[in-house]
């Protein structure tokens, strides 16, 4: 009896010692992301992308501190966020359609300071269409090329921008299910909400090296330690461990490869031109800039030092500022111009 009470007073001290060390280095309980929209619903449950923008203009703080202004408008196919004080009509034959995740979508800058508002800027004969929304990925951006198909829009050029986080999003890792819902604060409680209507696309290769098969699912809990996260450093590291070991990255490298490819095939069915602009690439993991290369998919390098903060919006909120998106625009516009994509001449009416 005394041996059990030794034990259990010695490993109470060990967690107790452990967590202390890991305050004095740092770290912390679970932070939960907070984003508040007035008026409230400026991102809504979809069956299909998981989110989609509601249309409208939204003052959003972020954790409680970072405001700033989204418009977004209805068009036909999906809700895009604005690139112009003059509406864009997205079935023009001089649409430059940009799809991507929040870093394109602009979260935490002003309508004027994303990317794409300021790429409209410099190609006033062409129409930039920000198509891109919080949490998607490679799979949003198949889906939505889908469906601009299907309502004869085919854009001049469609461009993906990816991040390395969309890998794990492609096949609805494990963390990336707890980063929307057991990290994150909605307006108004609503989580639960978007757990009984959102459906997340699943991607998964029918074989390897097979054909690639979407699924759509809802996001269940995956927290091993349920709220203790929310008050132990310990806790909540010992759960970023587990998602660690229990990714499967070749299966995400797999998957969105695929995509890619897939996206690629549509576009040439379509007459549309496909280019993969990389915003951040994984310093441990296989290289889309490669991978594109050798599939003869044209690839342009956006990315931007992510360890330097004044190119972030800390100390608020770690998404890109409006630095950033200047550095972004700056390059995809001399990406473009260099590669005799665009030029300076009306390539049409612009549907006016």
């Amino acid at each position: 009896m005394k041996a059990i009470k030794l034990l259990l007073i010695n490993s109470l001290t060990a967690l107790v010692i452990a967590e202390i060390l890991l305050r004095i280095l740092g770290f912390t309980g679970l932070y939960k992301y907070s984003v508040v929209s007035d008026p409230p619903g400026c991102i809504a449950p979809s069956g299909q992308l998981g989110f989609q923008l509601n249309p409208g203009t939204f003052s959003i703080t972020i954790n409680d501190s970072l405001k700033y202004t989204a418009t977004q408008v209805s068009n036909p196919v999906l809700t895009t966020r604005v690139t112009s004080t003059i509406p864009r009509p997205i079935t023009s034959d001089s649409l430059i359609f940009l799809s991507g995740c929040s870093f394109t979508y602009g979260m935490g800058v002003d309508d004027s300071l994303t990317y794409p508002y300021r790429l409209q800027s410099e190609l006033k004969n062409y129409n930039v269409i920000n198509g891109a929304a919080p949490a998607y990925g490679a799979l949003q951006t198949l889906l939505i090329a889908r469906r601009l198909g299907e309502n004869g829009i085919r854009p001049y050029i469609l461009v993906y921008n990816y991040l390395d986080y969309h890998r794990e999003r492609n096949v609805l890792g494990r963390s990336f299910r707890q980063l929307l819902f057991e990290e994150s604060r909605m307006e108004g409680g609503r989580e639960a909400q978007v757990r009984q209507t959102a459906r997340f696309p699943c991607g998964e290769l029918e074989s390897p090296g097979g054909r690639l098969a979407i699924k759509y699912v809802e996001v269940d809990n995956r927290n091993l330690f349920g709220p203790l996260r929310s008050w132990s450093a310990l806790v909540n590291q010992l759960e970023y461990a587990w998602n660690r070991f229990a990714s499967d990255d070749e299966q995400a490298d797999a998957v969105t490869e695929a995509a890619i490819l897939d996206i690629r095939k549509l576009c040439e069915e379509n007459g549309i031109n496909f280019i993969v602009a990389v915003l951040k690439e994984s310093e441990d993991g296989p290289s889309i800039q490669r991978f594109c290369t050798r599939n003869g998919i044209p690839v342009a390098d956006l990315s931007i030092d992510y360890d330097d903060p004044g190119f972030l919006n800390l100390p608020y909120d770690g998404h890109p500022n409006g630095k950033a998106h200047a550095v972004y625009a700056s390059k995809l516009y001399r990406y473009l111009t260099e590669g005799k994509w665009v030029s300076q001449a009306t390539k049409s009416n612009q549907g006016s």
